[in-house]
């Protein structure tokens, strides 16, 4: 017997059986149940969802001998041969290779004659939205008032461009991806069913290349088991789809993570001489942070991984934490559009890669300014003087009022004489004093002109000794200032 791929041998036969398309389910099913089914649907969804294949339940379940019934037998003559492709009495046309007007007037030549031997004749146009302007315009007349004989059945993965005068015909069922969940439990039914050897992480490798296409998945499922002969890994996953294994992410993210900038541009070299794509580097190096997330959060929420992936990623995710790794996953995303739309994409992926090296020295610069009394080591990523320029409101009122102040304080000359160091009681002159600067500092503010605008309060901020600019390392841009010291 010839072999027939896994996306045709698997196909849902039943309601039941579909995945992942719930509300399009009962929608139909409710219909069928009361005898309110529509005389046209617009199917409209992802390629590889079930739109086709509902069709097709549709025209069995109003055919069927114990129909209309939400659940066909499956047996009849009618059920069997709607199943095979050979009813006389179910049309389906592709609408990208039968779109011209003459196509659609054959068409309606054949509404004028009752169903050979079924109860309805259903007309299936699989990407309906092919059809020309003026195929679409001679169907609107039958699509308002068929024979009531008739049902059509139209389905497109872009019903953005089916004009509204046909969509206003139609009840409209939209089918969304199918979850990754579900797809990897059906791969591994399936894998199971036909004797052959699938891993849980392949499974869920596979699913979520497949992107929420049922039809996609089984696809690879079928190349995989061709390639590994019943042995479906990890390691056939990465070499067939052309994706790194998870010990290449999880040793670059580690390099990374670590601060050693040169290490881990060498590891990204050594993938892109090998042929890896930029762009899947990019996105499986986005898998791995995300998993990694997860497990610091709670190890429950990636059940798929096995237990070598799970030892592996397990004391990585412990000596970053959650709350560093959301952080460095949030970074990393930044770079998906310039890695997808650069012209360079190695280059682009060597900037993110980069950028994410610099974590460590943020967070050095982060305690720093917090107080920690930690100040960067010379040649470090401390804070810098010098004009970096100030953007969309790195400092605000507060940091201004904090420069212009302290401004003043170095101003201010002192008139009072030092108390003597032996005298621990000098409470009341103490508060004179400072009463006696705050009214100083007060005068001078009222003289000075106020700071407009973050090039003038770069200027006041420059020309303050007492005053350090403390820089964003990863976008150069002044985050903070503080008083010139040992973290003081």
């Amino acid at each position: 017997m010839t072999y027939q791929v896994l996306a045709r041998s698997w196909r849902p036969q039943r309601f039941a059986d579909l995945l992942g398309q719930e509300a399009a389910v009962q929608t139909l099913s409710n219909a069928l149940t009361s005898g309110t089914f529509g005389q046209a649907y617009m199917f409209s969804g992802l390629r590889g969802v079930g739109k086709t294949t509902v069709a097709r339940l549709l025209a069995k379940a109003v055919n069927c001998t114990d129909g209309p019934t939400a659940e066909p037998c499956g047996v009849c003559e009618s059920c069997r041969e709607i199943a095979d492709g050979s009813s006389i009495d179910v049309i389906e046309i592709d609408g990208a290779s039968n779109r011209g007007i003459d196509d659609v007037r054959e068409l309606r030549e054949l509404l004028k004659f009752h169903p050979t031997r079924d109860r309805y004749r259903v007309i299936i146009i699989d990407e309906v939205h092919m059809l020309t302007r003026e195929a679409f315009n001679a169907l609107l007349k039958s699509l308002e008032e068929p024979p009531p004989y008739i049902v059509w059945i139209f389905a497109t993965t872009e019903r953005i461009k089916v004009p509204d005068t046909i969509l206003s015909r139609c009840q409209q069922l939209d089918f969304r991806p199918v979850g990754t969940d579900l797809i990897r439990d059906r791969l591994e039914e399936i894998a199971s069913a036909e004797s052959f050897s699938l891993t849980p992480s392949a499974a869920a490798a596979i699913a979520g290349a497949a992107e929420g296409s049922v039809r996609d998945a089984l696809s690879l499922l079928d190349q995989l088991r061709a390639f590994t002969a019943d042995e479906v890994d990890d390691e056939a996953v990465a070499k067939v789809l052309g994706v790194p294994p998870l010990e290449v992410t999880a040793r670059l993210i580690e390099i990374l993570a670590a601060g050693e900038t040169a290490a881990g541009l060498a590891g990204l070299r050594e993938q892109l001489a090998s042929g890896q794509d930029p762009s899947i580097l990019y996105q499986e190096m986005g898998r791995t942070l995300r998993t990694l997330v997860y497990l610091a959060l709670d190890p429950a929420l990636v059940p798929t991984l096995s237990e070598a992936q799970r030892e592996r990623l397990q004391p990585i995710s412990e000596a970053c934490g959650a709350d560093a790794l959301t952080r460095m996953l949030g970074l990393w995303l930044e770079h998906d559009l310039l890695v997808k739309d650069a012209s360079n994409r190695e280059l682009a992926l060597e900037v993110a890669a980069m950028r994410l090296a610099r974590w460590p020295s943020v967070q050095q610069l982060e305690a720093w300014l917090a107080g920690s009394g930690q100040v960067p080591p010379d040649g470090g990523p401390g804070p810098e003087t010098g004009s970096t320029p100030i953007s969309g409101g790195g400092a605000g009122p507060s940091v201004a009022k904090t420069q212009t102040s302290r401004k003043a304080t170095a101003a201010a000359p002192r008139t009072s004489k030092p108390a003597p160091a032996e005298t621990e009681e000098p409470d009341e002159p103490e508060n004179a004093l400072e009463n006696e600067n705050e009214l100083e500092q007060e005068s001078q503010r009222q003289n000075e002109p106020a700071p407009v605008g973050t090039d003038d309060l770069l200027t006041v901020a420059k020309a303050d000794p007492g005053v350090v600019l403390a820089t964003r390392i990863l976008g150069g841009d002044v985050v903070a200032v503080r008083p010139d010291g040992k973290g003081s």
